[in-house]
């Protein structure tokens, strides 16, 4: 019998292929992508993570299990120490911008409403892509590059394709399922729309960052 991932995964398919077929990836991965995309994408990344980080410790403390609570407070630590270190590597004397993008502001005010006022399936639910579809690509753009000994980008896909990452990623599929295995069909639901929607926005993070996408007004 398939787990909800799985199930959930399936559906989400065409938009993980989508992600690989975009400019903003298939140009990381053979090092070709301008520094002033890479640039703008890690500053609306770091404004991302800022939330995000904030986003799991709320998911961590509307979990029943101590074990699980743990998981997503040191994953939000966790993001504090990748997100140095990233930074400290590709920001360097670049100033942080300020602004979130729309599609920023969009995903990160998505995920604080879902986890703030929907149930804990649900927030899980949400969440859950930013690990999944992370690690996706990372493992893709190791499988299929040939360049990784000269890629300017590498630290940033070693960061995501690595056992590390993958262990973190397996446990944020196992708690989901956990609970997945004993919720209503109506939640069921719900955490599906959730994941679809959050892998969407996912997309439509790259794609904002490749277009380095500005407010219209």
């Amino acid at each position: 019998m398939q787990d909800w991932y799985q199930l959930a995964r399936e559906k989400t398919d065409h938009i993980l292929e989508a992600i690989k077929e975009q400019p903003f990836i298939t140009e990381l991965m053979n090092g070709s992508l301008p520094s002033d995309v890479f640039q703008f994408y890690i500053n609306q990344d770091a404004m991302y993570l800022a939330e995000y980080k904030k986003v799991l410790a709320t998911v961590g403390i509307k979990c029943e299990h101590v074990d699980d609570t743990q998981f997503f407070l040191d994953s939000a630590t966790g993001i504090i120490n990748v997100e140095n270190a990233l930074h400290q590597i590709f920001l360097k004397d670049n100033q942080l911008a300020h602004e979130p993008s729309p599609t920023c502001e969009l995903y990160t005010s998505y995920l604080s409403r879902i986890v703030t006022n929907h149930s804990v399936e649900e927030a899980l639910a949400a969440v859950l892509p930013c690990f999944t579809i992370y690690k996706e690509i990372g493992d893709y753009i190791l499988e299929n590059q040939s360049n990784k000994n000269d890629n300017r980008y590498q630290d940033w896909i070693d960061t995501y394709g690595g056992e590390a990452f993958a262990a973190s990623v397996s446990q944020a599929i196992a708690i989901t399922n956990t609970y997945a295995a004993n919720a209503s069909d109506d939640v069921l639901q719900k955490m599906e729309e959730a994941f679809v929607k959050a892998s969407k926005l996912e997309w439509m993070f790259w794609d904002s960052a490749y277009n380095k996408e500005a407010w219209k007004i």
